[in-house]
Formats: structure tokens, C-alpha cells, sequence
């Protein structure tokens, strides 16, 4: 029998004997709110599939990760690996729980890749703020959208606070949660995971331009570092795609809710509880704000629902694996239709 362990803000997690149960939920999340109000039809099983197709695809490039099988159409069982979550004490987070080189958990960091500049994204801007931050990417001025990265860039954020926050090879030392030489590790594993995906996209007409991945510590080596592979999941959440100029992947709701007041309280309401030393800045948003984020309407919720789904009829017809949806489920007849709420 398996045992409820963590409800995510799109999936859920089960303890299933020595393995674990990801459940993908119709439920989505943006800008890191959460559960949003809405459902999304068959997302859950869309992300099931591509799940298990992208790490199949990756297992073939040589890329070793915590997969197993999929189990259900709306469910993966993947290896399990501890979750070993940092303190918030006196306004900061103490990762002194990493201090004695654990293994087999998650690597407390989220990894970010960069191949093209995405409309929206959170570089340039940051740079202009602190041009410093050139140096620490190897960069030479502040890119534009002109710009391709070769091999992609990689940033590294938090993984597990409740506001992500970008993290310099400084600051990622004085934290002590990874050895200089396993963090080169991920940046190459970063570098070329991101470029295995980038051909399979592509050899149907999709751009790959950033997207995110994690990892885990695996077993110590004879080196005395420990070796890594790929956790969490792989889809259309994790990877900022496009098809035809428009957005094929989580950016898609994004963009229909970056016009909205909410979006805007969001921004607010984290600068707030910056100011403060506070980590509760949804509740800043929802109470005193008076924000939180509107429903999708049908045809929204249409969209959302098809896009999954071609999705994943593309990447398994790609892979020369049988479609999980029906036919009409392509992107051909998703572009046709979504361009009225772009």
C-alpha cells in the first residue's frame, strides 16, 4: 500500500516500497504562488508521458537519473532520494545539514540553463542592476536577445526556500552544501542534457531556449566526491519552448497572467517580506494586498489542455513510441487556435 508523502502544487509524491509514486496533478502553478485556482484536463497525464519519454530519451545519451518506469498513465516511479531541507533561523537559511557531505538526496539547488534569451527573462535585467555579475558568467557585456549561448549558460538558485534567488560561485561555497568539483560536474551535465534536448526538439519544428533541472547526490568514488544524476521531472514546467513563435510550455500561462493586478501584488508582496525578513510573502499578497490569482476562462483552460497534450504526441512520435492522445492533438492544430490569446 502506498503511503501519502508530499502534495505539490502539481504533483504529488507517494512512498511506494523502496521507490517513490510522482503523481502528476491537472493542477498548475506560476510565479511561485502554488495551486492555482483552475484545473488543467489531462495535464497530469500529459506530464506522466513526457516525463517518461525525456528520461528514456536521456538513458540513450547516457544520462543517469532517478526514473524507473511509468506505472500509470498520470504517474512515473522514480528512485528515492532525501529531501535534507535547510533551516530558516534569524532571517537566513542554515544549510549546515549538507556540512557532512551527504548522499543519496537532492542537491539543494536549482540549475538553470540558457541557450537563447526568452522574452521575459530575469538576466538582463539583473545584470544591469550589477554588472559584476558579468564576470561571474564569463560574459563580456550584457547579452540581448541576439544573443546565443554556446554551450548554454549555466546559473544555479535556490532550490528549496520559499523564493528562489540566484547564487554566485561565492556564496554557493560559504553555503557548503557542494564540493567546487561536483558543482563543475552539474554546470557539464547541465550543459549537455540541455543540448541532448535542444535535438530532439528540434527535429520537429520546437525551440528549446532555457529551461531548469535537478540533481542528486549519488554514491561517494574513489575520487572522494560523489557522483550525480537527474531528479524531479523533465516537461513543458521545467523548459521554456516554442513552436511557430509562440509559447509551448508553463510560459503559455504565464503570459496570460502577467497583464493581471495579481501578477503585480506578487512582485510587491515579495519585496515587502524582502524588507521585512519575512519568508510569508504570498499571505502579504493574499491579506493585506487584497490579491490573489483569477480563474482561467474555458478557452484558456482549452489551450492550456492541448498544448500538453500535442506535446507529448510530438516528442513520442519523435522517439518512434505511440502517441499517448488522440491524433488531433498536434501542434499544427494548437498554433492555429491558441493565436487569439497570445
Amino acid at each position: 500500500m502506498m503511503t501519502p508523502l508530499y502534495r505539490g502544487s502539481v504533483k504529488d509524491i507517494y512512498k511506494d516500497g523502496d521507490d517513490l509514486l510522482f503523481k502528476y496533478s491537472n493542477r498548475y502553478s506560476v510565479f511561485d504562488w502554488g495551486e492555482m485556482p483552475n484545473e488543467i484536463p489531462q495535464k497530469g497525464e500529459a506530464l506522466a508521458a513526457l516525463a517518461g519519454l525525456f528520461f528514456d530519451y536521456l538513458k540513450e545519451q547516457g544520462v543517469d537519473s532517478h526514473y524507473i518506469k511509468q506505472t500509470e498513465k498520470d504517474a512515473i516511479t522514480v528512485r528515492e532520494v532525501s529531501v535534507l531541507r535547510p533551516h530558516w533561523e534569524n532571517g537566513v537559511y542554515d544549510y549546515s545539514v549538507y556540512g557532512d557531505q551527504p548522499t543519496n538526496c537532492l542537491v539543494p539547488l536549482e540549475v538553470i540553463f540558457r541557450i537563447l534569451l526568452g522574452k521575459g527573462n530575469s538576466l538582463e535585467g539583473r545584470l544591469k542592476k550589477n554588472p559584476t555579475y558579468l564576470t561571474e558568467l564569463g560574459l563580456s557585456k550584457i547579452p540581448d536577445s541576439s544573443i546565443e549561448f554556446r554551450p548554454p549558460l549555466v546559473e544555479c538558485s535556490t532550490k528549496l526556500e520559499t523564493t528562489d534567488r540566484y547564487l554566485t560561485r561565492e556564496e554557493i561555497r560559504e553555503m557548503s552544501i557542494i564540493h567546487e568539483a561536483e558543482l563543475e560536474q552539474v554546470r557539464r551535465l547541465t550543459q549537455d542534457i540541455a543540448l541532448h534536448l535542444e535535438r530532439l526538439m528540434s527535429s520537429f519544428g520546437v525551440k528549446l531556449w532555457d529551461g531548469k533541472f535537478e540533481f542528486a547526490f549519488g554514491a561517494k568514488q574513489n575520487s572522494g566526491l560523489r557522483s550525480l544524476f537527474l531528479v524531479d521531472s523533465i516537461g513543458p514546467d521545467e523548459l521554456r519552448l516554442t513552436y511557430e513563435g509562440a509559447p509551448l510550455s508553463k510560459e503559455f500561462l504565464r503570459q496570460i497572467y502577467a497583464p493581471t493586478s495579481w501578477y503585480k501584488a506578487v512582485a510587491q508582496a515579495k519585496d515587502l517580506a524582502k524588507e521585512r525578513g519575512t519568508n510569508n510573502w504570498k499571505e502579504i499578497c493574499a491579506s493585506e494586498l487584497k490579491e490573489v490569482p483569477q480563474e482561467l476562462n474555458r478557452e484558456q483552460i482549452e489551450m492550456a489542455s492541448l498544448l500538453y497534450k500535442a506535446l507529448a504526441n510530438e516528442v513520442a512520435m519523435a522517439m518512434h513510441r505511440p502517441t499517448p492522445f488522440e491524433k488531433e492533438a498536434n501542434l499544427k492544430i494548437w498554433r492555429q487556435k491558441c493565436g487569439s490569446l497570445l
